[in-house]
């Protein structure tokens, strides 16, 4: 079993980033190969609506991104990881969820396929319902492209992976989610050819 996660957090060492190792720890404790990639370090431009993926299924622009599909065709499983920046997922996982756009053929199908996905989100905000529409937002994005959210950890207001790795249920139930991950992460449906 293959794990990818993507971090869209500036900060590599960070809330986010974290939560996200712990649930990848979770993924390797059941056997899985885990890969770990901090889109935030990453030269990943915009999507430029030009359409000519649309085609084809391949984005034209030559950035970062390029490898980062291959690394989600190859994967049984995904983790994203993205931190609340001005009442969204930050500038950069912007970037590469639109890019994503590639992997939608016609009919609206993914060409991906069906991958069950975790999403870990973090936010200096206490209140869990406060960003609730954002998420669900992403969620539908996302599960557009092929990632279908089975899980989302949520955290809040805290403000160092010093402190995430102080919070023992926390760092519990990440780790039980990607065990969780790995138990259900079979591929359900293939690949759309288009």
């Amino acid at each position: 079993m293959k794990v990818a996660a993507f971090v869209g957090s500036p900060r590599p060492d960070g809330v986010t980033d974290a939560v996200v190792r712990q649930v990848l720890r979770g993924a390797e404790d059941t056997g899985a190969d885990t890969t770990l990639f901090h889109i935030g370090l990453l030269h990943i431009m915009g999507c430029h609506a030009c359409m000519k993926c649309r085609k084809t299924g391949v984005c034209v622009l030559d950035d970062d991104m390029r490898p980062l599909f291959e690394e989600l065709r190859k994967a049984d499983c995904i983790i994203l990881g993205t931190p609340i920046y001005f009442y969204y997922m930050t500038a950069q996982m912007k970037a590469f969820t639109d890019r994503l756009f590639s992997l939608i053929g016609e009919g609206f199908k993914s060409r991906l396929g069906r991958k069950k996905t975790v999403f870990v989100v973090t936010q200096g905000a206490e209140k869990p319902e406060l960003f609730i529409n954002q998420i669900d937002s992403m969620k539908e994005a996302w599960g557009m492209a092929g990632l279908d959210i089975i899980e989302t950890v949520q955290v809040c207001a805290l403000e160092s992976a010093e402190e995430v790795m102080e919070d023992e249920e926390l760092m519990r139930q990440a780790f039980l989610t990607g065990v969780d991950l790995c138990r259900l992460g079979i591929k359900v449906f293939p690949a759309s050819p288009k």
